[in-house]
């Protein structure tokens, strides 16, 4: 399902989404996020009444009251004379939510604008602001939640103005979304990927399981070539490339000459092939599965002793995002020897595997050329602020 919001802000200054699983179905998710109460997280209540604070001081020394918001739900926000209107309501999809206004002064300044005039309203010197909350099936069971924000502005004025102000708003925009979404996750039931079964989990025993993940904004056939092309003397990790991949840069391009795979091919796991990863799975645009060497040859661990297996996989969330997750399992003889190298072995390959996913993400997401031979590599002019994550227990 493409993006609810792209009819109201086809062309945000800022795109910022963040993508959670949960357990349940679609309808009970839908259910959920259509009425969550923000005001259940305490964090959110809190920054409700700071932002509230100058009109609770005045009601003390003007005698009246300012009454506090009992609760901060959908309709709560695009209730009747409100600020934000209800845009888009699409009973088990998602919903979106807007406003207009000079919405980086303190005291905010709403401009009324009717859902159907939104997209083309361009008054100078406002600003557009739509967020909202969709759901899609995961097709290994339970469901995606979305939420996504998008900020236009109309000219030079509001885009200075919306410069200074921005930063100052983004860490409680995003502090708002994650609370949200937290209570969604509480109320629905998070999905830790370290529980999930993944390709290439069968192929060996484990003694060691460890899974890593990252959600990238593009459909999984647009980062399998980023997967296909990996390894020493090919494109490198993208990890931390000082140590893994003789401190070349890893690729910023797709390359066709190391886009073909093959089940049993050796690629080089160091620069200097003295280890080496055979392909042992190859499903395109859903898994890839490294691990040692079957017969002979040498691997990360090398010995008898110590075998592995490291899965990439792909699960795609609507049209638009996939999932990419990262286990490595290894099994071996318990020595003193193994214990010890794999302990400092083991911080090593956290601290890359991060590096990895954080560094796909930022290639797949600035949508890169495909490089012709081996001339200079650029990137596409795709851009997307964006935050998003699979969440543990």
């Amino acid at each position: 399902m493409s993006s609810m919001l792209e009819p109201f802000i086809p062309d945000p200054r800022v795109l910022e989404r963040e993508r959670v699983a949960v357990v349940s179905d679609v309808a009970k998710t839908w259910s959920v996020i259509r009425h969550v109460d923000a005001y259940r997280s305490s964090f959110v209540r809190a920054l409700f009444a700071l932002r509230r604070l100058p009109d609770l001081l005045s009601g003390r020394l003007t005698g009246v009251k300012a009454a506090l918001t009992p609760h901060a739900s959908v309709d709560d926000f695009a209730a009747p004379g409100s600020d934000f209107q209800l845009l888009a309501d699409v009973p088990g999809q998602g919903f979106v939510v807007g406003a207009v206004g000079r919405l980086w002064q303190p005291h905010l300044e709403f401009h009324h604008v009717a859902p159907h005039d939104f997209a083309a309203f361009a008054l100078p010197g406002h600003s557009k602001l739509a967020w909202g909350l969709s759901v899609t099936k995961r097709r290994s069971g339970g469901s995606w939640v979305t939420f996504e924000l998008r900020v236009a502005r109309m000219d030079e004025e509001s885009e200075a103005a919306f410069e200074r102000s921005w930063p100052l708003i983004a860490p409680f925009a995003h502090a708002i979304r994650t609370a949200v979404l937290g209570l969604v996750q509480k109320q629905l039931g998070a999905i830790d990927p370290a529980h999930l079964s993944l390709p290439g989990d069968l192929l060996i025993p484990a003694r060691i399981s460890r899974t890593a993940s990252v959600v990238i904004e593009a459909p999984p056939l647009e980062v399998w070539p980023w997967l296909a092309q990996m390894g020493c003397h090919r494109a490198g990790w993208y990890g931390l490339d000082q140590l893994d991949n003789g401190g070349l840069p890893s690729a910023r391009a797709l390359h066709p000459e190391w886009q073909e795979l093959t089940v049993g091919q050796r690629i080089a796991a160091t620069p200097d092939r003295s280890s080496e990863l055979e392909v042992l799975l190859i499903d395109p645009g859903r898994a890839l599965v490294f691990g040692s060497p079957r017969h002979g040859s040498s691997s990360p661990g090398s010995g008898e002793e110590f075998k592995l297996t490291w899965a990439f996989v792909l699960e795609g969330i609507g049209e638009d995002a996939c999932w990419l997750g990262a286990r490595v399992r290894a099994t071996y003889e318990p020595s003193l020897d193994v214990a010890l190298r794999h302990g400092w072995e083991a911080l090593v390959h956290q601290a890359a595997q991060h590096a990895q996913l954080r560094h796909l993400k930022e290639r797949v997401e600035k949508g890169p050329a495909m490089k012709e031979g081996r001339g200079d590599e650029r990137h596409g002019p795709r851009t997307l602020i964006s935050s998003a994550h699979l969440p543990k227990r």
